[in-house]
């Protein structure tokens, strides 16, 4: 079972079954067989590469690809390796998530590559925390770096990679570990910090930015395009100082994306970071948070935004259907086809296919657009050849991805695939400074379309919309704002206006919350049931009936 709670004291006792491994002066764990030219390692097959030639091979790697793609490739191998390491460890230890956890290191230390002393661990997943910071003695990479460039910054890109990778496997939680410390510029030991991503502010953005890096060829091509753009909106920039600029309504998804509260900054960074690249984008949420308006604000704010958004929902749609409306085909290829077919993903060529529920798509139909994303060929149903296409794939679903993973909802290699890059958008409720500036936006929108420009929200109104708890997410507050704007008889917005369900699903903090319009509107939803009214409420019955009494209501 992978833990979701974890205190720094019960980690640091390392048990017997991983510390028989590093108690030892010997290595038993190792098999050499020089006739067959083989070398295993705690049963794992690889090979021996001296630190000399280790400083060689860096040396060069850093001095052609630079020092920031260098410190990415670094990086971004790390932590795959880590990653696939982690699923070695929590299957052989028998699914224990703690043991797995601390296998890592455990391990790491036995293949030569460093000393290392666990000063921290604890985390809380359902509490949004994680703090992990370990010391590592003589590290080789380390090593390796002072080699040939001593007296740098913190060098080890490839360890911290793997730390990283290693917990965010186990924890399902993007996880990025920076090194604070580093044998390689005169300190001590290197010392490593794990957090969530969301706890990292500036620090890590290299992290974030090495994660999202795109290849050198689409880096180049990108700034090609660039400077295209700009010398064609020079061309035609009008000469007036003031531009009105039109945009049909059309334009817009239901779901407005305003986005300033803190619990949305990372998915702001992410989707900017997404912008740059051309990676899939895997986007997780609640129903209603935005995930389509969000989809379509990265396309927009990349290169692609001039050339095609196509969005495929794809439930309620059996596998022949998805298949011919993927992939298209040709004149005769199906019965009753009288000509050919594009399918979404020629039509999307040079732009963005968006699929929304993504879990929904059958494994056959996922092998189909992992191959996609793996080769960019597309061969239409009932051509001879196929053909190349240039489609970045942006995908949503509301379900858990790692607990559709397990259920085989979610095939391995898709999950992976449009895992590069994954954003995971917090519900409404979450979001309090964004909901109020939502609810503004809507009551302007419906003002605006009602010919009702005198309604306005009174406090009592805005004090019910932030206390609830928002199950349907942005699309839900949407529909209560037109809702209430049209049961508004003097212009002034009150509790009253609100439909039932949204007074009976409202937050209680303590129980002189349980206002009149409340509980009639939550007795009325449970047909005048005392016992389900509490229990929707969230209070004891007595608590209830005390309330009712004090409001004189029978």
């Amino acid at each position: 079972m992978r833990p979701k709670k974890l205190s720094s004291n019960v980690f640091l006792e390392l048990p017997p079954v991983l510390a028989h491994y590093i108690e030892s002066n010997r290595n038993h764990w190792m098999q050499g067989n020089p006739k067959r030219g083989r070398l295993r390692i705690l049963d794992r097959p690889g090979s021996f590469q001296e630190l000399e030639s280790q400083a060689v091979e860096r040396r060069q790697l850093f001095q052609i690809m630079g020092k920031t793609r260098a410190r990415a490739l670094k990086y971004n191998s790390g932590f795959e390796v880590g990653r696939r390491e982690a699923l070695q460890h929590y299957t052989i230890h028998n699914e224990n998530g703690r043991l797995a956890l601390q296998a890592g290191l455990v391990y790491g230390q036995v293949q030569g590559r460093y000393i290392a002393e666990d000063v921290k661990f604890e985390f809380d997943l359902e509490a949004g925390t994680l703090y992990r910071e370990v010391i590592l003695q003589s590290c080789t990479e380390a090593l390796v770096h002072g080699m040939v460039f001593p007296g740098e910054e913190c060098s080890c890109c490839y360890t911290a990679g793997y730390i990283s990778g290693h917990i965010s496997e186990l924890t399902s939680r993007n996880i990025i570990t920076i090194e604070t410390e580093c044998l390689s510029k005169g300190d001590e030991a290197c010392r490593f910090v794990s957090k969530l991503d969301v706890e990292w502010e500036e620090e890590a953005n290299w992290v974030r930015n090495a994660m999202n890096m795109a290849s050198v060829e689409d880096e180049l091509a990108q700034k090609d395009n660039q400077i295209a753009v700009a010398q064609k909106m020079a061309r035609q920039a009008p000469t007036e100082s003031d531009v009105t600029v039109e945009v049909d309504e059309e334009d817009f998804d239901e779901e407005t994306f305003i986005a300033e509260s803190s619990a949305m900054l990372p998915v702001i960074k992410r989707a900017e970071l997404c912008c740059q690249s051309k990676a899939p984008v895997f986007i997780t949420g609640e129903p209603g948070t935005g995930k389509a308006s969000l989809a379509r604000s990265i396309h927009l704010g990349s290169e692609r935004y001039d050339k095609p958004f196509i969005e495929i929902d794809c439930r309620g749609m059996n596998d022949e259907t998805l298949r011919r409306e993927l992939l298209g085909y040709e004149q005769g290829a199906i019965p009753g086809s009288l000509q050919s077919y594009e399918g979404a993903l020629q039509r999307a060529n040079g732009g963005t296919l968006y699929f929304n529920e993504i879990i929904e798509l059958s494994p056959v139909v996922q092998g189909l657009l992992v191959k996609f994303i793996q080769t960019g060929g597309l061969q239409r149903i009932g051509a001879d050849e196929a053909i190349e296409l240039d489609v970045r794939i942006i995908a949503a679903t509301q379900s858990d991805p790692d607990k559709a993973l397990k259920k085989g909802a979610l095939r391995e290699d898709l999950y992976y695939a449009l895992g590069i890059t994954r954003i995971d958008v917090p519900p409404l409720r979450l979001r309090d400074t964004d909901l109020m500036r939502l609810a503004e936006a809507f009551l302007y929108e419906f003002k605006e379309r009602h010919a009702r420009s005198d309604v306005a929200m009174t406090q009592d109104f805005k004090d019910v919309l932030i206390d609830c708890s928002w199950q349907g997410n942005v699309r839900q507050l949407r529909n209560v704002m037109e809702h209430s704007l049209i049961m508004s008889a003097d212009g002034q917005l009150t509790p009253k206006d609100l439909p039932e369900d949204i007074l009976a699903s409202r937050w209680v903090r303590k129980p002189d919350l349980l206002t009149e319009e409340v509980i009639l509107a939550t007795l009325n939803r449970t047909h005048n049931n005392r016992s389900e009214a509490a229990e929707l409420l969230g209070v004891g019955r007595t608590t209830l009936w005390r309330a009712m009494k004090k409001l004189g209501i029978d």
